[in-house]
């Protein structure tokens, strides 16, 4: 088991469970905040905190994805992110066939709701 796989299932376990009412519409709108902070908040590479701040931006998103994918059924774990990039495009082509769209808004507008 990779040390990222470690890290992703305690992330994972210790995330707080999505309340009675959660939503289809609300994981895939967390799903969206988490790839949008991924995209923008990665410090310059000379910053010595790189790698300590993207590890918990992927994290995030993958605690995101790892959510959604569960709650529309689609089979996943922690455990298949020993290569996280293969798996994190599984589960995003696998989204993407049900018609969850990705596609980040600009700044200025708000992301869809929902499936697009």
């Amino acid at each position: 088991m990779s040390m990222y796989t470690q890290l992703l299932e305690a992330a994972f376990g210790q995330r707080p469970t999505p309340g009675a009412g959660a939503t289809e519409q609300d994981a895939h709108e967390e799903v969206i905040r988490c790839r949008r902070e991924l995209q923008k908040g990665v410090p310059l590479g000379t910053d010595p905190d790189t790698v300590p701040v993207t590890l918990a931006l992927q994290i995030g998103y993958d605690v995101a994805l790892l959510d959604l994918a569960k709650v529309v059924g689609i089979d996943t774990d922690p455990a298949h992110f020993e290569q996280p990039q293969l798996e994190r495009e599984r589960i995003e082509g696998a989204l993407g066939e049900l018609g969850f769209s990705f596609v980040m808004a600009t700044e200025t507008e708000e992301p869809l709701p929902g499936r697009t």
